[in-house]
């Protein structure tokens, strides 16, 4: 357990280290980018942190409208520390993979039955992920150009990100429309995996995924009893992606910065999470610095861009690594003094 702790560290803090190195390399002085991130005013960096709360909030409603509505409520406050929660797991952990376990668990000390809270888990995933397709799309339809002029010849990696996007949405259908398509592939899959001896237990891998598929196929079905729900929940997903997206615009204009519209803005920010979300780091650190600076380097200018890259990952990332550090430490005095 200590091994992977100081794992998960290394990879946190080696990318930051990384992109401090590549900044102060590129020219890039740390007085200068100090005193650029101090003439922000106060009240864009409250707005930032707003922005990212109500990223949070929504997330959290997501969760407690669901139960909410399978008579298996638990309050909005607790529903709101399990979203902590989950951001500060899934941002330690590569892939994004601890967040959800951790939730779960959560969940469950609330009597919340570990099949309903993976649902409610896997449902607002589904809408998230949904709407992340939906706006990008529609995004890049009404500022085609602007992207086009962003990105450059940078596009390949916006293609990259949107199909691998497309099949995640494609695949998160099936799962909850399809059921048998989806058994018949994995089915196929493990078989093949295993005469290539990629997989070793085909029996145990075909239990993890047959329990997975049901979990997220329950948690549709769910949703497909009650369309209001649906939509609601999509709604939702939709908000919470614009409220993250809202920091770049906040920044933007903290800086004192005009000439990009709000529109320009957020459909940029909507490629740059696109493009570089699936990254298998924590907080896809790396990528979505990288991706920052090449699509926006029309947008900010060279004397200020790298504080903003700097601010923006504070607000995004590292803001709710300290939230959720802070909310850790609390729960365990508080286990430690309960017992």
């Amino acid at each position: 357990m200590k091994n992977k702790k100081w794992i998960n560290l290394i990879l946190i803090v080696v990318p930051l280290v990384i992109v401090l190195i590549i900044g102060i390399s590129s020219g890039n002085d740390l007085k200068a980018t100090a005193e650029a991130i101090a003439r922000v005013p106060l009240r864009y960096i409250l707005l930032c942190i707003a922005a990212y709360l109500t990223y949070l909030f929504l997330d959290a409603l997501s969760v407690w409208f669901f139960l909410r509505r399978q008579q298996r409520p638990v309050s909005l406050p607790y529903a709101c520390f399990v979203a902590v929660i989950g951001q500060y797991y899934s941002n330690i952990t590569p892939g994004a993979t601890g967040g959800q376990p951790m939730q779960v668990y959560y969940l469950r000390k609330k009597e919340i039955p570990i099949a309903l809270g993976t649902s409610a888990l896997l449902a607002k995933l589904f809408c998230f992920q949904f709407m992340l397709w939906f706006l990008g799309t529609l995004f890049w339809i009404m500022y085609p150009q602007t992207i086009q002029e962003n990105v450059g010849g940078n596009m390949w990696i916006l293609i990259v990100g949107y199909s691998y996007n497309a099949v995640v949405v494609i695949a998160l259908m099936l799962i909850g429309l399809k059921r048998n398509i989806v058994e018949w592939i994995v089915n196929t899959a493990i078989r093949i995996g295993t005469k290539i001896h990629l997989v070793k237990d085909p029996e145990a891998s075909r239990a993890r995924w047959s329990e997975t598929v049901d979990s997220f196929h329950t948690s549709i079905t769910l949703l497909r009893r009650r369309p209001l729900d649906l939509l609601l929940q999509l709604l939702i997903g939709g908000l919470q992606l614009l409220s993250l997206m809202m920091v770049i615009w906040f920044l933007y204009r903290g800086f004192g910065l005009s000439g990009t519209g709000w529109g320009e803005i957020i459909a940029l920010g909507i490629m740059i999470y696109t493009s570089a979300g699936y990254t298998p780091l924590p907080g896809a650190s790396g990528a979505q610095e990288g991706v920052f600076t090449l699509f926006l380097a029309r947008v900010f200018p060279d004397d200020i861009r790298f504080s903003a890259l700097l601010l923006w990952r504070f607000f995004t990332y590292y803001f709710s690594l300290l939230l959720g550090a802070v909310v850790t430490v609390f729960m365990s005095f508080r286990k430690k003094k309960d017992a």
